[in-house]
Order: structure tokens, then sequence, then C-alpha cells
């Protein structure tokens, strides 16, 4: 069901025209003036905005149809009006109108119009929609489709058509985004919002701030009202990473909009509808978090509906020349330079390599090489420097052990060796470890009292 904003100063013809659009199967939403239009525009997404050209106070279609435009810059824009004229067409057409109706409005006229727009708007999407595929599909094909991410890509198109939310997982840096976003370029969603927020990066009030928006005075700070994400991507897409690390307070607010599609700003009693396609990412086991109390159960049935594991750099070594290829071509095309030889040796140290970053990593070291090689035309084994936790030093845990240990002990170590090969950077060894960061800090210091 298309959604339309109706605006006309005459209350009575306002209220007939809703309800002809309503028994035509229209979702109606009224405004009798520029601000409440635009009010309206800034809380819900419509379809198209049906406005009248003159408005009392000086107010004229025209505003509303460039401030709904700017909220909303997909939306169609039909004016009607009883007072045409050369200039005022101009105008509207110069404004982004879609179509001019005059007054007096017959019904099956406005509903060819309305009808008409939504068409030509429909059919500007699924050519969006088609153009991105294909670049989506040159872009995935550079990243290994045909090799080690075969079995993600392949099932693109599936979980793509459906509108059920999707579960990335991987480690970090192996481009769970990139295939968040291919989701969405391959959905009917596709020329609508893609937005994505990692929930890692936040406190848990601006995490909820950002996502549920705010009403004015809700805290400290907020001297206006604002908009969350939710209803930034309705009728598009939310990209939910790092999943596993929201609070207990937000795993609840998250799974109230995944059962009743509405969100509620901070600060307000009164929900908002969305239609929003949720996909979520993590590096961590979600199933290890829930068994262990820390992640709701019931959310993350919710959210495990689709299910894409997308493997780690270390477990498809094929897709490295491929990668190391398209970062290097990239690399040179922004900075303006020719593209070098890469010699079998660089490819043999980047394929040996460990890389705990993955594919981010890998871009990483490539751009870092190719800054400082001094050979613009080849880049060789000596010119690649690899980050320190990326070189490969042989097996440390049982080369030299001499005694069978319990696990605990055999835990104790590898944190140990992990901790020596990011440099005792503990966040990181959390993420190669795929546990809490508390986790990692607890059993260190555990380890010093022994």
């Amino acid at each position: 069901m298309s959604d339309i904003l109706l605006v006309d100063d005459e209350l009575a013809l306002l209220k007939i025209l809703a309800r002809t659009l309503e028994r035509a199967g229209y979702g109606v939403s009224c405004a009798s003036s520029v601000e409440a239009a635009l009010a309206q525009a800034a809380a819900k997404s419509f379809d198209i905005v049906v406005t009248d050209l003159k408005l009392t106070h000086d107010d004229d279609g025209l505003k509303v149809a460039q401030g709904v435009r700017a909220l909303q810059s997909n939306i169609g824009v039909l004016i009607v009006t009883a007072y045409a004229s050369v200039p005022s067409a101009v105008e509207a057409m110069r404004v982004g109108v879609d179509d001019y109706l005059m007054k007096p409005v017959e019904t099956q006229e406005l509903l060819l119009r309305i009808s008409s727009i939504l068409e030509r708007r429909q059919l500007k999407r699924e050519v969006q929609t088609l153009r991105s595929r294909l670049q989506a599909d040159k872009k995935t094909a550079i990243i290994g489709e045909e090799t080690g991410l075969a079995g993600v890509f392949g099932s693109l198109d599936r979980v793509a058509l459906s509108d059920l939310p999707v579960l990335v997982q991987g480690e970090s840096g192996t481009g769970k985004e990139l295939v968040a976003r291919a989701i969405h370029d391959r959905s009917n969603r596709q020329g609508r919002s893609f937005v994505a927020v990692n929930c890692a990066a936040m406190s848990e009030q601006l995490l909820e701030s950002e996502l549920f928006g705010h009403v004015q005075g809700a805290f400290t700070g907020a001297d206006r009202a604002r908009r969350g994400l939710f209803e930034e991507a309705n009728k598009g897409s939310l990209f939910l990473d790092e999943i596993g690390d929201i609070s207990p307070g937000l795993q609840v607010r998250l799974l109230r909009v995944l059962q009743e599609q509405e969100v509620r700003p901070v600060g307000s009693n009164v929900g908002r509808k969305v239609d929003v396609r949720i996909i979520a990412a993590t590096h961590r086991d979600l199933a290890t978090l829930v068994r262990e109390g820390v992640f709701r159960d019931d959310l993350y049935f919710r959210l495990n509906v689709l299910l894409l594991t997308v493997p780690p750099l270390h477990e498809r070594r094929q897709d490295i020349p491929e990668l190391a290829a398209y970062f290097v071509e990239r690399y040179c095309q922004k900075a303006g330079r020719p593209v070098p030889h890469i010699t079998a040796e660089a490819l043999r140290v980047l394929g040996q390599a460990q890389w705990p970053g993955n594919v981010r990593e890998l871009r990483n070291v490539v751009e870092r090489s190719l800054t400082l090689a001094a050979d613009i035309e080849v880049l060789d084994a000596e010119d690649i420097h690899l980050d320190q936790g990326s070189k490969d030093v042989g097996p440390p845990l049982f080369a030299h052990m001499r005694d069978l240990v319990s696990l605990e002990e055999l835990e104790r170590r590898y944190l140990a060796y992990v901790l020596e090969r990011t440099q005792g950077n503990q966040a990181k060894a959390a993420e190669i470890l795929q546990v809490g960061k508390n986790t990692v800090w607890r059993r260190v210091r555990d380890s010093k009292g022994t």
C-alpha cells in the first residue's frame, strides 16, 4: 500500500479527497499548512505528496514540494490548483513537481495522475536496482565470488528477495558490511536508504538516541527533536554491525521494534510505524552469548532467521592474489600513478601471512607497501610491509611441549601467545579470540595473580 501526504487548507475538501484516496486503497495523512506538512514528512515516509498550490498565510504548495523533497528525495509530488498559469507551471517543474492538476478535481483523473506518478517512480527504482546489481556483481566478482566466497554470494539473491532479518557472522575485517550492502542492492528496497551503524562504537545512551531518535528536551543537550536511524531507513535497510555488543536494555527495545514494527523516540510516549529490513552482523558467537545469559534468546531467534557466514581470509587464501591486485589497482587510481607488476615472491609473502585482521588488514598492508615501495613499476617481496600480527612465526603451542597439560593451562598459554602477537592489545586479542574484552582483561588479571 502506498502512503500519500495530502495538503490543502480547505478542510472540507481535504476530508473529501482523503476519503476518496482511502477508498482507492491508499494510506492517507492530512495537513492544512506548509508547517504541518513538513512536520508529517519529518515523522513518516511517504510515496507521494498531493498539495494545493495556494494555501493561507502566503504559503504555497511549492514550499511544500521543496521542503518535503529536502526530507525525502524520492517522494513524488502532484500539485492541485485552481490558479494555473505558465509562470507557476514553470516554477513547479523547476522545483521537481511530477504533475500538475486543475480544480475542480475529478476523482478518476486524480487517481490516474497519482497512479502514473507512482508507476514512473517504481520504474525509476527498478532501473536503479538493475544498475546497482550489475555494479554489485562486478564488485563481488573482484573479492572472490568464484572462490572462497562463492557460498556466501551464491545465496545473496535468494536472501535478498525476502524481507526477513539477516544475521551475518564473521571475524572482524572479513567484509560483513559489503555483504549487507550487496543484500540491499539486490533487494526490492534498492533505491531506498541503506543505513549502517556500528553498535560497538557508541555508549548505550548515544546509541539509543541514534537508533530511535529523541524529542526536544529528552535529555541534557537535546535542544531539538531528531529522527533516529530506524526512521531514516524507513522502507529501506538498517545494518546493525556488532549487534552482540548492545546492552540488555537496548536488546529489549530492538526486540519490540522487530515485533511491532514501531519505534518510540527517547522521551516520547508515542510510537511511530516503520518498515525496515534488519541486517545484523557480529564477529561474536551469539549462541554462546545466549547460553551465558548475555544476549536475549528471543532477540537472537528474531535476528537469526537467515544466516550468512563470511569465512576468514586464512580459510580462502586462494582469494589473496585477486584481492591484492584489486587493492593495488584501486590505490594507484586514487594516487594517479601507474599500476605496478606484483611479483610471484610478493604474492607468496602475502599468501603465507596469518591475516588476523582479514581483508581489511590485507588492504592496509597493500596500501602501506605501495606507499613505501622504492620502485613504482614493480611490487616485490621486500616491498611488503606486514603488520606485526601477520608474520608467520611457526607453531607456538606444541613444538616445545614435553608434558600434556590441562585445557585451562592450554587456554592460558594460547591467550599469552595471542597477546604477544598483538603486542599486548587486549581489544585486538578479544576480536581474534571472539570473546568479550572484559573476559581477556579478567584472565590476564587472574594469570598475574597466580
